[in-house]
C-alpha cells in the first residue's frame, strides 16, 4: 500500500516536473476563477446566485477537481505527443491543420466579446477553445489516416509555415504568459494599496482628465 502510494506520488511529481509551463498555465487560470467566485460570493451574495446559481461549496470543490482533470488530460495529450511527433502530425495533414485553424479564427472572435477588459478571462479563452480544437483536429486527423493510407498533399510552404510555428509560437507564448502575470501583479498591489492605505486615485484621475 505504502509503495503504491509512493509510486503515484513519483509519477505525479515526474508530471509537474515534465511540463512546467502547462502546470503554471492551468495554475494561473485556476486561481483566476477561483479568486473570482470567492470575491463575487463575500461581496455581493445576491449577484453570485445570479451569475452562478450554485452553492459556494459546490464551486469550491468543483472548480480544484475540474481544472485538476484539464491538466491530467493535456499532460496525457502531451505525453502521447511529444513536439517533433506533433509536428510530424501537422506535416502530415495540412488540409485538416487549414481548415480547423480557419474556423477556430473565424469562431473565436464571437467568444471573446464577453470578457472586455478581463485580461486572464480573455487568455483562457483563447487557450481553452485552442485546446477543444487541436481534440478536434486529432479525430480528424485519425480519421483521415485510417481513410487515406498515404500522404497525398506536400506544399513546401505549408512545411515552411508549421516549422516557424514551432519555434516561435513558443516563445510567444511564454512572454505573453508573462506580461499576464505582471498585469495581474500590478493589479493586486494596487487593490492592497487601496485598501490598506485607502488610496482614491484622484492624482490619476487628473493626470488623465
Amino acid at each position: 500500500m505504502q509503495l503504491s502510494q509512493e509510486l503515484k506520488e513519483s509519477w505525479l511529481l515526474k508530471k509537474i516536473k515534465s511540463y512546467p509551463i502547462m502546470d503554471f498555465t492551468i495554475g494561473l487560470l485556476f486561481l483566476h476563477q477561483f479568486s473570482i467566485i470567492i470575491i463575487v460570493y463575500f461581496t455581493d451574495k445576491v449577484l453570485f446566485l445570479e451569475r452562478f446559481g450554485f452553492n459556494i461549496w459546490g464551486w469550491i470543490i468543483g472548480i480544484p477537481v475540474i481544472y485538476f482533470f484539464q491538466w491530467l488530460l493535456i499532460v496525457w495529450i502531451a505525453s502521447k505527443l511529444p513536439r517533433e511527433k506533433l509536428k510530424q502530425k501537422f506535416l502530415k495533414h495540412p488540409i485538416a491543420t487549414i481548415v480547423l485553424f480557419f474556423f477556430y479564427i473565424t469562431d473565436l472572435p464571437n467568444r471573446l466579446r464577453e470578457y472586455g477588459s478581463d485580461i486572464v478571462g480573455i487568455f483562457e479563452t483563447i487557450v481553452y477553445y485552442a485546446f477543444i480544437s487541436l481534440l478536434w483536429w486529432l479525430l480528424v486527423c485519425w480519421i483521415s489516416s485510417k481513410v487515406f493510407k498515404r500522404q497525398k498533399f506536400k506544399w513546401h510552404w505549408y512545411q515552411k509555415v508549421i516549422e516557424k510555428v514551432f519555434v516561435f509560437i513558443p516563445i510567444i507564448y511564454k512572454i505573453i504568459l508573462g506580461l499576464i502575470v505582471a498585469f495581474m501583479l500590478f493589479g493586486i498591489i494596487f487593490i492592497l494599496i487601496i485598501v490598506i492605505f485607502k488610496y482614491s486615485g484622484q492624482d490619476l484621475k487628473m493626470l488623465f482628465s
